[in-house]
């Protein structure tokens, strides 16, 4: 048997256990977004998740890259001198990224067309038990900026986790590999549209109705590679954006801008006013209400942590030298949804954007085999 069937044999393999444990890691977030489950199960439930994953690594992995490993130990190691238990995450997320980028030939769209299936099925009975017998239902009214306004959960504990949820899957969808998208980005911007309509959940909506918008006018193209600068360019982009939510705790901020925000803005000075920034984490905070990945992560986490998980943003899509437009696209949606939702270590969310990188990236490295073949 030669190297390329054993690769094959491996990848298939691969494939059936990524799968599988990512099925397990959308259904979890789904039913515990339901309050069918409790948080701290579906918590115990993905961190377990990593052991396959880990093994598999191990044990199909011929030489395990040191960088890897310094990677692992350091993230364990913030765990243990935080003494917290759910940043075990961030752990989770390198193994993933590694996983994903150095097993050869895993099947990612049939990753991807799996994920999608049974989440798409777990959210819409959700959804459609809650609209046919009311099952589920935490609605409410709140005021937002001029007057109050009804949000519906459809099924779910909060308007926001629906929507969240949504995105994951839209996230997923969109990933699979279409030659023309006009009809899926129709379909994703009619169902966004029907739920923006039930929960009023603004960011998440205007974040999918601009990658529809988007889509619609780049049409083909979407697949087109863009130049190296830009790709690196992109991949620093939480840098950025983590600059601008810091931004906005030493600034003082128009009254128009923290109402139209739901008084987000005050909060979180009101957060950094009272227990400052700190290497580690502060307890405190671990619990508050935060609707700001960038900034949750530096006031409740701690600026240790918060270095790693934007390292972890950042390495993502570095292997890919020259991203596909929707590479762009997408990672803009996931790291973008950060600055009004604590979105950046939803597992429903990071597993898309890093399947979709690795494809990517193993995509980049056989088109440049192929020209170097031809050359």
């Amino acid at each position: 048997m030669n190297h390329k069937s054993i690769d094959i044999n491996i990848g298939s393999e691969a494939t059936k256990i990524l799968t599988l444990v990512s099925i397990t890691i959308y259904i979890i977030a789904i039913l515990s977004g339901a309050n069918i489950i409790s948080n701290s199960f579906s918590a115990a439930i993905q961190a377990l998740s990593i052991i396959p994953i880990l093994i598999l690594t191990l044990v199909v992995q011929r030489q395990i890259s040191i960088t890897f490993i310094f990677a692992v130990i350091v993230s364990i190691a913030i765990c243990i001198i935080n003494e917290s238990v759910y940043m075990f995450s961030g752990t989770m997320m390198i193994v993933f990224i590694y996983t994903l980028n150095s097993i050869p030939d895993i099947d990612y769209q049939k990753m991807l067309k799996w994920i999608a299936f049974t989440s798409m099925t777990t959210f819409g009975m959700v959804v459609g038990i809650n609209l046919l017998t009311g099952w589920g239902s935490n609605n409410y009214e709140m005021w937002r900026v001029d007057g109050f306004i009804f949000r519906k959960t459809l099924g779910f504990s909060q308007p926001n986790v629906t929507m969240l949820l949504w995105l994951s899957i839209v996230l997923t969808i969109c990933s699979i590999y279409r030659k023309s998208q006009r009809l899926l980005t129709i379909f994703v911007g009619v169902s966004t549209y029907f739920i923006y309509s039930q929960t009023q959940s603004r960011t998440s909506t205007y974040v999918i109705m601009l990658y529809c918008f988007s889509i619609l006018i780049i049409g083909k193209h979407v697949y087109d590679r863009v130049g190296k600068t830009l790709s690196k360019l992109v991949c620093i982009l939480p840098i950025l954006l983590f600059l601008i939510s810091f931004y906005s705790l030493l600034h003082p901020y128009a009254e128009w801008l923290d109402a139209l925000l739901s008084g987000r803005l005050s909060l979180y000075q009101q957060f950094y006013d009272t227990y400052g920034i700190h290497l580690l984490n502060t307890p405190e905070l671990e619990n508050a209400m935060f609707d700001n990945g960038y900034l949750q992560s530096l006031l409740a986490k701690g600026v240790i942590f918060t270095i790693q998980l934007l390292f972890i943003l950042i390495s993502i899509g570095w292997k890919v030298n020259r991203m596909r437009i929707k590479d762009i696209l997408l990672f803009g949606m996931y790291i973008s949804i950060a600055f009004t939702e604590t979105a950046l270590q939803h597992f429903e969310l990071f597993l898309p954007i890093a399947i979709m990188f690795a494809e990517s990236y193993k995509e980049e490295q056989r088109e440049n085999y192929l020209k170097r073949k031809l050359n």
